[in-house]
């Protein structure tokens, strides 16, 4: 072998590096682009929000919209300490809570019953006719019976009216859940000892966590937003944030700092508590759609 072919077989190959076209470098920047910008138009609103609650009334007011302002904690002070929107806001995560907890205690074995039974349909069915009805039809019911009952204006009576959505709504969604887990694993707890109640929570609970976060967020999110019940079954004692906000609309004028003030802590909760807990609502609903298959 002569010198001149073993420099030619000792050279070392060279791999060609795959050229990032135009095109290439264009959809890149695309798709950061336009999720940002949704990003950005969907966040909007909240983030005016939250700027407007920190602004004086001359900023709020300004002809031109400001950015750059020093901010002020005067419109919480006088919405939450001078004009008692702390008690709405404590109304408002007592009736949450207590109507989401219930929903689940009741609604839990109630799906996995249902989940479990072979002629289940009928009854799911009737739940789902109940969940579509709007709520207006059952306002003026649920107004009269609560009245009839001396339940107006009581925490009782909103939280009752609330389960009528979050219960058909939790025995929908966790039923689902329970399906997606194979019958056997109840009759190998069994023959391992457990009973009924022992299965449940010890066996198929653990196994459903995505799905009871997911259900237990979405019963919040719907009872800390819901305006049209609290309106017609609560007075001054219970009114709950989402209809004490409108006081502060009246003829002489707008308190849009304080609308502003009371708006973001509205919000806030809500939101803070979805994103700790996105992942959970993420594998919840993508459980659900494969179990629902």
């Amino acid at each position: 072998m002569t010198t001149t072919d073993a420099r030619v077989e000792t050279r070392p190959q060279r791999t060609e590096q795959p050229r990032r076209t135009p095109r290439r470098a264009f959809v890149t920047v695309l798709s950061v682009l336009v999720p940002a910008a949704l990003m950005l138009a969907y966040l909007s609103p909240i983030v005016w929000l939250v700027l407007t609650s920190f602004k004086n009334r001359v900023d709020i007011f300004s002809s031109a919209p400001t950015v750059f302002f020093t901010p002020t904690l005067a419109n919480y002070v006088e919405a939450f300490v001078d004009k008692g929107f702390t008690e709405n806001l404590v109304n408002s995560a007592v009736v949450g809570l207590a109507s989401t907890l219930i929903a689940l205690l009741v609604g839990l074995p109630a799906a996995y019953s249902l989940s479990r039974a072979s002629k289940g349909e009928g009854f799911m069915m009737a739940l789902l006719a109940a969940r579509l009805l709007p709520a207006m039809v059952l306002a003026v019911p649920l107004f009269v019976l609560a009245s009839n009952l001396g339940l107006r204006d009581t925490y009782a009576g909103l939280i009752a009216a609330h389960l009528t959505f979050a219960l058909p709504f939790t025995v929908w969604m966790m039923r689902g859940f329970f399906l997606a887990v194979p019958v056997a694993l109840d009759e190998a707890a069994q023959l391992d000892g457990c009973g009924e109640w022992g299965t449940f929570l010890r066996v198929i609970m653990p196994i459903v966590k995505p799905g009871l976060a997911a259900t237990a967020i979405f019963c919040l999110i719907n009872s800390w937003n819901e305006f049209l019940f609290a309106l017609v079954l609560t007075g001054r004692e219970t009114q709950t944030l989402p209809v004490a906000i409108p006081s502060l609309i009246t003829p002489i004028g707008t308190s849009w700092g304080q609308v502003a003030a009371v708006g973001t802590v509205t919000v806030m909760p809500v939101m803070i508590v979805a994103f700790i807990v996105q992942k959970h609502i993420v594998a919840g609903m993508t459980g659900g759609a494969i179990s629902a298959e």
